[in-house]
């Protein structure tokens, strides 16, 4: 008679196999979701006993937006390689954690999951309408993709995002259940972000010394607002001739156009990249954030935590990030915006509470904090 040979317990055998929790990216360091996934990643490693993994997409398409022969193929590679980045994605990890939702497809076979939301700037019309026209249409496959993707966050098991603004944007555009969704703030680097004497920061960047400066930190999209910021600084000038405007991004032509047409050429100094964003918050009197959209606003944070007096745009979640921290406005006023920058450069006292207050506040920003969240959201399944 033969002996019946059962076969190993498939069940078994893959569970022996599994393997803890992976962290899924596809942002560089110097990004904000890319300083988000990484700055959560070696927090994570450091207090959790946990085993926890990271993937990244690393290639990144090379965008020239002033050809628009070279810029469509370069958006449908970029949206290739993210394709071909999914499918590589092993399914043997107990839970996968998506650092970004434009790789929402990946939470309908990876689970249990969870999602970080940046913002829902792809499904606010207001934002997404302007990114088509201002691009000329060049961006239409990534925004369509992004919207895409963000259908899908409502499949994951439970789901971060950056402020509680964020949250209600989740529950009034998507319908999620507020009960699977966490408000959990990001870090700030407080060795890289801190207070340092501005003289010494305007002389290692070559700044002006004697001359009041406004900064401006990000990159130049539409919800950015920088066509408030520009005119409003053009009538500033009227009052403080000696200001200048310092910005730290990229900027695009209609940026520069403006700046040509207000006669500000002399008095913008742009860096598209530098290797050191954080001096420049030391050596500025003020930072300026007149975003109407934000999903939590690293700059405006970053600056408060350097001791750089903020005024931002009273929109979004960045009302909710300055807090008391700052000077608010209404986002498109430029008058209002004027008078609040030349009131500040004005009262050097108001500028030394702003510093204080702005300080103390950026103090809730911390990457521990964030990490112990995360940590008991991942325990919740």
């Amino acid at each position: 008679m033969l002996k019946t040979i059962y076969p190993v317990n498939v069940f078994h055998q893959r569970a022996w196999k599994m393997k803890d929790i992976l962290l899924i990216n596809n942002k560089a360091k110097g990004t904000g979701i890319g300083t988000y996934s990484y700055n959560l990643y070696d927090t994570l490693k450091t207090m959790s006993k946990r085993k926890i993994d990271f993937l990244t997409l690393n290639a990144h398409s090379k965008e020239n937006d002033n050809s628009v022969i070279d810029a469509v193929p370069q958006k449908i590679k970029k949206l290739w390689d993210h394709l071909n980045f999914m499918r590589s994605i092993s399914r043997s990890y107990r839970l996968y954690h998506i650092l970004n939702p434009n790789l929402g497809m990946l939470l309908s076979r990876l689970r249990p999951s969870v999602v970080t939301v940046h913002d829902l700037a792809a499904l606010v019309h207001s934002v997404s309408r302007q990114v088509i026209l201002q691009s000329y249409g060049l961006d239409i496959p990534l925004v369509l993709a992004m919207q895409v993707n963000m259908r899908f966050v409502k499949s994951a098991d439970r789901i971060i995002c950056m402020s509680h603004h964020t949250k209600k944007d989740l529950v009034s555009l998507l319908g999620i259940d507020q009960r699977r969704i966490v408000a959990v703030y990001p870090g700030i680097d407080r060795l890289l972000f801190r207070p340092r004497d501005k003289l010494k920061a305007r002389h290692s960047l070559k700044l002006p010394l004697n001359r009041q400066i406004l900064l401006h930190v990000g990159t130049d999209e539409p919800r950015k607002n920088s066509k408030t910021l520009i005119e409003a600084f053009s009538l500033v000038k009227r009052k403080f001739p000696n200001a200048v405007l310092v910005k730290v991004g990229d900027m695009r032509g209609t940026t520069r156009r403006l700046i040509v047409t207000l006669g500000l050429e002399d008095a913008v100094i742009h860096y598209k990249k530098v290797a050191d964003v954080a001096t420049f918050y030391n050596a500025a009197d003020l930072f300026v954030f007149p975003s109407y959209y934000e999903g939590f606003g690293y700059p405006a944070a970053e600056a408060m935590a350097s001791g750089c007096p903020v005024i931002a745009g009273n929109s979004s979640s960045v009302t909710e990030v300055v807090g008391r921290g700052g000077l608010l406005f209404p986002p498109f006023d430029v008058a209002a915006l004027r008078e609040i920058i030349e009131l500040a450069l004005a009262d050097q006292n108001m500028r030394s509470v702003m510093r204080q207050e702005g300080f103390e506040q950026a103090k809730q920003f911390d990457w521990n904090k964030c990490a112990e969240k995360t940590l008991e959201t991942y325990n919740t399944l």
